[in-house]
C-alpha cells in the first residue's frame, strides 16, 4: 500500500440530457447543471467578512510537524524537523515554510482545536466543513459553507457565488445536502488544458459578443417546445434564469481572465509554483479580485500520511508554504485580506510516529482528532496569534479549546450570516444552519 494513500428524478435527468445535447453543439457541452437560481437575500448583520477561501488540506495533515511544534520532545511524539523563528516574538513554524514565517503577523493559528474523539475516520471533514456533526438527530445532510452562502449572499450578476477546484475527498455526504443542486459550486480545474468545464466558460476568441446573443437566441428557441410541456414544474419554470446565468458568466471578462492562462503574470505563476495547487492558489486570489464570495480549493490532496510522515512534509509543505505565503500577502497588497477569510485547515490532526504495518517504507502518523490546527486570517480575525495550547506531546489542548460547531459559527458571524438561522430543505423543512450552540471564537477576533 502507498505510504500516502488516504484511508420528478425521471423528468429532471431527461431535461437535462435535452439540454446538455441541445448544447453540444453551440458550446460543447450545456452549463445549464452548472448555474443555479439564487433566492432573494435575507436580513443579515453588516458583514465583516465579504468572501471567503477555504484552503482543504485532505488527509489530516500533523500539526505537531508544521504549526504547533515541541522542539523539547522528542520524536515519536515531537517531530524529526525542527521549528524556525517567525517575524512574530515568541512564535515558531516548521523549517520548512520559511516564507510563512516571513509574514506570521498576517495570520493567526488556532491550536486548541479539534473534535473531541481519539479516533476518527476522515469523515470528520463533513464536521469542519459544515460546522455540525457527521450524524446528527434531525436526519439531513448539512450543506458546506459555500452552499449556504450561494442560498443566502448570492453573487452580483455575471458571476458565480461559490467556487470549488475540486470535489470534496473522503466527505461523500458533502455532495448531496438538503438545499439541493441549486447552490452547488462551479467546479473546474484551474490550469488543466484538459478540464472541460474551463474550455467550456472559454469561448473561441473569435466567437464575438454579437455571436454568444445570437448562439443564446438559438437555444432558447430549440428549447422552446419542450418547456411549454412542463410549464408546471417550479425546476423547468427557473431555467431560463438558468440559462441567463449561464450566458452570463460567458459574457464576464473578470471570469474569462481568471480562466485565460494567457493572461497570467509570469511572476505570479512563479511565486505561487507552476503546479496544479500553484494555479487553483492564484485562481483563488483572481476571483476573490473579481468578486467571487466563496473559493474552496483542495490543495495537494493527500496529507493522510501513515508512512513516511517526514518525507511527505519535505515534500507537501515547501509547495504550500510558497502558495498560501503568496495568496496572503497578494490579497494584504490588494487591500482584500481585511473583507475576506481565508483558512487552512484538514479534517484531523495526527498521533506519534509509528510504524503502522499496513504502509510500507518509514514511520508515519496516524489519525488523531483530539486537536489538530486551524489557519485563520483576514475577514475580522486577528493576526500575529496563536490561539490555545497543547500538552508537551501535542495530544491534549490544555487551554481554550474549542470545537468545529465555535469554529462554523464564528465564520458565519464574521461573514454576516446568523448560524441559527433556519433554511429550507427541498422539502420545505425548516433546519438550522448550525444545528447545535457553541461560544464563538471570539479570543480570535480582532
Amino acid at each position: 500500500m502507498n505510504a500516502n494513500s488516504g484511508c420528478q428524478q425521471y423528468r429532471r435527468y431527461a431535461r437535462r440530457d435535452f439540454l446538455r445535447i441541445g448544447g453540444a453543439g453551440l458550446f460543447g457541452m450545456s452549463l445549464v447543471d452548472l448555474i443555479r437560481a439564487a433566492e432573494p437575500r435575507g436580513a443579515e448583520s453588516t458583514p465583516r467578512a465579504k468572501q471567503m477561501i477555504l484552503v482543504w488540506l485532505n488527509g489530516g495533515p500533523p500539526h505537531q510537524d508544521m504549526f504547533d511544534m515541541k522542539p523539547d520532545t522528542p520524536p515519536p511524539f515531537g517531530s524529526e524537523l525542527k521549528p524556525i523563528k517567525t517575524n512574530v516574538p515568541g512564535m515558531e513554524f516548521c523549517e520548512l515554510m520559511p516564507q510563512l514565517a516571513r509574514i506570521a503577523d498576517k495570520f493567526s493559528i488556532l491550536r486548541s482545536v479539534g473534535i473531541g474523539a481519539e479516533k476518527w475516520e476522515h469523515s470528520g471533514g463533513l464536521y469542519w466543513l459544515t460546522g455540525n456533526p457527521r450524524t446528527n438527530d434531525s436526519g439531513v445532510k448539512n450543506p458546506m459553507y459555500g452552499n449556504v452562502i450561494a442560498k443566502v449572499k448570492p453573487a452580483p450578476r455575471g458571476l458565480p457565488t461559490y467556487v470549488s477546484f475540486g470535489p470534496y475527498k473522503d466527505s461523500g455526504d458533502l455532495q448531496t445536502h438538503y438545499l439541493g443542486p441549486a447552490y452547488d459550486p462551479l467546479q473546474f480545474a484551474p490550469g488543466d488544458p484538459k478540464d472541460q468545464i474551463a474550455r467550456m466558460l472559454t469561448p473561441p476568441a473569435e466567437l464575438s459578443i454579437q455571436q454568444l446573443d445570437d448562439r443564446e437566441s438559438l437555444l432558447r428557441s430549440l428549447d422552446g417546445q419542450l418547456r411549454t410541456l412542463d410549464r408546471s414544474q417550479p425546476l423547468i419554470e427557473g431555467l431560463d434564469k438558468f440559462q441567463r446565468g449561464a450566458f452570463d458568466l460567458l459574457r464576464s471578462p473578470a471570469l474569462r481572465k481568471v480562466l485565460d492562462p494567457q493572461q497570467l503574470d509570469p511572476r505570479d505563476v512563479e511565486r505561487y509554483g507552476k503546479s496544479k495547487d500553484g494555479s487553483m492558489m492564484l485562481a483563488a486570489r483572481q476571483l476573490v479580485e473579481a468578486g467571487v464570495p466563496f473559493v474552496y480549493v483542495p490543495f495537494s490532496p493527500g496529507w493522510d500520511f501513515h508512512g513516511s510522515v517526514t518525507k511527505s512534509c519535505e515534500k507537501k509543505l515547501p509547495a504550500l508554504d510558497a502558495a498560501l505565503a503568496s495568496l496572503l500577502q497578494d490579497l494584504d497588497d490588494r487591500g482584500l485580506l481585511d473583507t475576506t477569510i481565508v483558512t487552512v485547515l484538514g479534517e484531523m490532526g495526527r498521533g506519534p510516529i509509528w510504524k503502522d504495518p499496513a504502509y510500507s517504507g518509514p514511520p508515519g502518523r496516524n489519525h488523531w482528532s483530539t486537536t489538530q490546527f486551524v489557519l485563520v486570517a483576514g475577514g475580522g480575525f486577528q493576526s500575529g496569534m496563536v490561539l490555545g495550547k497543547t500538552d508537551a506531546r501535542a495530544q491534549y489542548v490544555t487551554h481554550d479549546w474549542y470545537s468545529p460547531v465555535s469554529y462554523g459559527r464564528t465564520l458565519y458571524h464574521l461573514l454576516g450570516i446568523d448560524p441559527d438561522r433556519e433554511l429550507y430543505t427541498t422539502e420545505g423543512r425548516p433546519v438550522k444552519i448550525i444545528m447545535e450552540d457553541a461560544p464563538l471564537i471570539y479570543e480570535a477576533l480582532a
